[in-house]
């Protein structure tokens, strides 16, 4: 029982500090609660309608209370009204939660604040009670220029007019409306009169009638003056006052001091053009009328249809609006009459015409309308006006300068003060309409300049290209000049090792040899070593000469002063050691002179081979024997050395060139080196090369100093 208690006191003692918690938020709604609903208690009741009218937009916001008695003028819009008592009407803004009944004529007592509005202070009404039944106040007749300017907004009037279009309006109320337009004193007003069921209205157009009812307004957004708004609470309020006459095209065309303004009339004719709901040209005892009218019913050039409408002037020739029109028959479709700009222009406003002219420019629109500015002959520029994607194309693909016969309906705009006509165009109504005479010469200004823009386009891009390929040859010539520099320098570098190997270091192999004989006999023969030591000296000497000739000098100066004979001869002279060696060089057949390449390859082939011989093979007899043929010529190298085994021999190897020079050398001249040896045996080197090898690149390298030259 006690922890039952201590429960019931917590939850109490919960519920309390909730309720202390929330009790403000219910107590400021309901202060604003209050302040919607009661008027604050400092703004004095207004109790006249001409107070509330009087008021302004920031003052009417606030709130005023209102307590009013009067007569309820008109009951629609549900649940709207508009009460007036005895100083003015105003419009009350009906209940929304709670609908409080009453009827046109009631003498009700409103009870509400006073609001803004969409266009004047308003009451919102918060209360109302039905005193009784009164009567209506009475409405003075006023013109339409005393009702335009809003000042007599929520007040009964009386107006006359005439009625232009007539319909049955289900939207904009709750209640089904007769709508209708009225044309009154140079202007134009709306009506809404509430109806109990639909019915046909067509009858009331063009009745001149005299209307009663409460003067409202049309406003926008700004709370601006749009437009007049009669309410006209029934049917029984509408008084016609004279029925509609009928009028024959030619008072349409000549009008007569007698003849009643502003009714419809009826006119007969052949339909030239259509523009479904917006507009009917026809032609009529040799003229042309244009006829302004929303029906959308289709007719087709040569039709005959009877239009009801009424007379407005237009640019330059009278119009019907607001018109319905019936097909009554078919005829011929009428002929273009021919343009004549010579005689005043508004005796065509409206008619089927035709005229030459030239094409000056098009325009296409993105409503698939397009525009042809046009030339006429002697005269003035004009636009011709086509509808339609299908025709707009077609009429797009006309060249410019083109002569053309085209018709249409004309249509003439008039200005300054006397309405002079200033300017004209055509509707085209089809593409057959339009047929090109002489189509312009193709060498124009425009096909020239954009002939000479693809030139000048194309003469851009072949210099671009010129400038890229040019960049682009230049890099790969830089890129072979690089490559042959390589080449060169490598080419430059074996050459240089091969012409050391096959000068310096055979000079400096002799060199040696004689010093080493020196060095023997210079305590047993002193005249032999100096004799050694002389030769030496000699040698050293031409090893130098050799030296700056292979660095510097294309051939060799051996061929230069004699044949390969000679040369040879010379070239293993500085083998011999002491006479120790014996060193023979045989020729046969008839010697006759090559290719400066082929001699200078077979020298050194010759050179080197015996320079290995004495060198490695230690060798005492050596034949270099050469033989001339008719069709070739072969250098053999014979010597007793040693000799070596071919399977083991490398031709690079040890960083000396010997065979492998020699057999390169061959290669270039196109001939196989042949080595015959064996360890012991001894060993012979033999090349045969044709009388007339050509010389080649290879070749040429190999015999020449620096590479292509």
């Amino acid at each position: 029982m006690r922890i039952h208690n201590q429960v019931s006191g917590s939850r109490a003692l919960a519920l309390l500090a909730c309720g202390i918690c929330i009790w403000p938020f219910f107590l400021s709604a309901a202060i604003a609660l209050a302040q919607d609903v009661f008027p604050h208690p400092a703004l004095p009741t207004l109790t006249q309608a001409n107070q509330v009218r009087h008021l302004t937009t920031d003052q009417a916001v606030q709130g005023y209370p209102v307590r009013i008695r009067g007569v309820v003028t008109d009951d629609v819009p549900s649940p709207d009204f508009f009460v007036q008592d005895s100083t003015a009407g105003v419009y009350v803004e009906g209940n929304k939660t709670k609908l409080f009944p009453h009827l046109l004529g009631d003498i009700v007592e409103v009870e509400g604040v006073t609001g803004p509005g969409k266009f004047a202070p308003v009451i919102r009404e918060l209360s109302l009670h039905v005193i009784g039944k009164g009567t209506l106040p009475t409405a003075r007749l006023y013109t339409f220029p005393e009702i335009a300017n809003g000042e007599l907004d929520s007040q009964r009037v009386q107006i006359r007019g005439i009625v232009r279009s007539a319909f049955v309006d289900r939207t904009s109320w709750h209640e089904l409306t007769l709508a209708m337009n009225v044309a009154s004193g140079g202007g134009h007003f709306r009506v809404r009169v509430p109806i109990d069921h639909e019915q046909d209205v067509s009858s009331w157009t063009d009745s001149e009638v005299l209307l009663e009812g409460v003067c409202g307004s049309l406003f926008n957004s700004e709370r601006q003056l749009a437009g007049v708004l009669l309410y006209v609470p029934r049917l029984s309020f509408i008084k016609v006052e004279a029925a509609a006459k009928e009028v024959p095209v030619s008072a349409l065309l000549r009008f007569s001091p007698d003849q009643g303004a502003g009714h419809r009339v009826r006119v007969r004719g052949v339909v030239a053009y259509q523009q479904p709901g917006s507009a009917l040209f026809l032609s009529s005892a040799g003229k042309g009328l244009q006829v302004r009218t929303d029906q959308d019913t289709h007719v087709a050039p040569g039709d005959v249809v009877e239009v009801l409408g009424f007379p407005a002037v237009g640019e330059s020739a009278p119009v019907l609006e607001d018109a319905v029109f019936r097909r009554v028959g078919h005829d011929e479709q009428p002929s273009p009459v021919e343009l004549n700009l010579d005689v005043p222009w508004e005796k065509y406003d409206g008619a089927f015409v035709s005229t030459n002219a030239r094409i000056v420019d098009h325009e296409e629109r993105t409503d698939d309308t397009t525009t042809l500015l046009l030339q006429a002959p002697k005269g003035p520029l004009f636009n011709a006006t086509f509808y339609g994607h299908d025709i707009s194309h077609r009429l797009l693909t006309i060249p410019i300068n083109s002569e053309v016969k085209l018709q249409g309906i004309c249509l003439v705009r008039s200005g300054g003060l006397w309405e002079l006509p200033e300017s004209f165009r055509l509707l085209v109504r089809s593409p057959n309409d339009v047929v090109v005479l002489k189509a312009p010469s193709w060498w124009n200004l425009r096909h020239t300049l954009e002939l000479l823009g693809i030139t000048l386009a194309a003469l851009l891009v072949l210099m671009l290209w010129v400038v890229v390929l040019g960049r682009r040859l230049r890099d790969q010539m830089e890129m072979m000049r690089q490559r042959l520099r390589s080449g060169a320098v490598l080419e430059e570098r074996n050459r240089i090792a091969r012409e050391l190997h096959d000068t310096l270091e055979q000079e400096l192999a002799g060199i040696t040899m004689q010093l080493d004989l020196a060095v023997d006999c210079f305590q047993q023969a002193p005249q032999v070593a100096e004799n050694a030591m002389e030769a030496a000296r000699r040698m050293t000497r031409h090893s130098m000469r050799e030296a700056r000739r292979s660095v510097w000098d294309l051939r060799c100066h051996l061929l230069e002063n004699g044949d390969l004979e000679s040369a040879l001869r010379q070239a293993v002279e500085p083998l011999k050691a002491g006479n120790t060696i014996a060193i023979e060089v045989r020729v046969s057949g008839q010697p006759a002179r090559m290719a400066v390449p082929v001699e200078m390859n077979l020298l050194r082939i010759g050179q080197e081979a015996a320079t290995n011989a004495v060198k490695h093979a230690r060798a005492s007899h050596i034949t270099l024997d050469l033989q001339y043929a008719p069709e070739k010529v072969c250098l053999s190298i014979t010597d007793d050395g040693c000799g070596f085994s071919l399977k083991e021999s490398a031709f690079s190897g040890n960083g000396h060139f010997g065979l492998l020079d020699m057999r390169e050398r061959a290669q270039s001249l196109g001939a196989d080196l042949q080595i015959e040896t064996k360890p012991g045996g001894g060993t012979r080197v033999e090349v045969e090369v044709g009388a007339g090898s050509k010389e080649t690149k290879r070749a040429e390298s190999k015999a020449h100093s620096y590479s292509g030259r």
